[in-house]
């Protein structure tokens, strides 16, 4: 039985192009959260897959990745990250997953070593720990707007049935792992980003441009001649 998500998906609409100055206020908006790197930089975004009986749980466990990380929490005394508190209702909420593709998303990061869980809590609310927070060679974060009611809409936007979907995850991740300047920008390496994530330099670009039209990134032009360097500023999820 198709998921309610894949029957009903959310259409993600174009935004105009904004000013720079525009997006450099939205840029410093919101609270950064830090977010583990050195799986990333390692290549970890090759496992998640877009062929037939992958593409579906891939973009599921990117999504839930995403809603973590934007949702942790204080610090404990000890210095340890405490747990990420996320029933199904609130993650549907968040992000839009189904129940059963929340549980599709949590096997392939659980399989992945991207996350613990300490179970099904009383009225079926999970307690997540990311991995690899501490120790970290590379230090990434990602920012969330700030905003009322707990709907991340470019996360509901991106249904798991759209294959383009999980380049425009991928990319952003990526793009967040890369560490910005105090105004978000970054620099990406078209073919580096290609080759430690497992999609097509045409995917990637193209993915640019979806994050442009939902608000999720700004490109500034290129610093060479060579079409496989961007400079991209990477904007709150929101």
């Amino acid at each position: 039985m198709m998921q309610p998500e894949l029957l009903h998906p959310i259409p993600v609409r174009a935004r105009p192009v904004l000013p720079a100055s525009v997006t450099l206020a939205r840029a410093q908006e919101g609270r950064a959260f830090p977010m583990p790197a050195d799986w990333i930089h390692e290549g970890g975004l090759r496992a998640f897959r877009g062929d037939a009986g992958y593409l579906g749980r891939s973009i599921a466990a990117l999504k839930l990745y995403l809603t973590l990380v934007v949702n942790q929490d204080a610090t404990s005394a000890a210095g340890e990250p405490s747990p990420i508190l996320l029933s199904y209702e609130r993650t549907t909420a968040l992000c839009g997953l189904s129940d059963p593709l929340i549980c599709a998303g949590k096997k392939a990061l659980l399989d992945q070593g991207l996350v613990t869980t300490c179970g099904d809590r009383q009225g079926g609310t999970i307690a997540y720990r990311l991995t690899g927070l501490r120790p970290s060679k590379a230090a990434a974060s990602v920012r969330r707007a700030p905003q009322a009611g707990a709907r991340i809409a470019a996360l509901h936007g991106l249904t798991c049935r759209q294959a383009p979907n999980l380049a425009v995850l991928k990319t952003y991740i990526w793009l967040s792992a890369q560490g910005s300047d105090r105004d978000g920008v970054v620099f990406l390496d078209v073919d580096t980003a290609s080759g430690l994530t497992k999609t097509s330099h045409v995917k990637i670009i193209a993915a640019l441009a979806g994050l442009q039209e939902i608000g999720l990134t700004q490109e500034l032009g290129t610093p060479s001649r060579l079409a496989e360097q961007r400079r991209v500023r990477v904007l709150p999820l929101r």
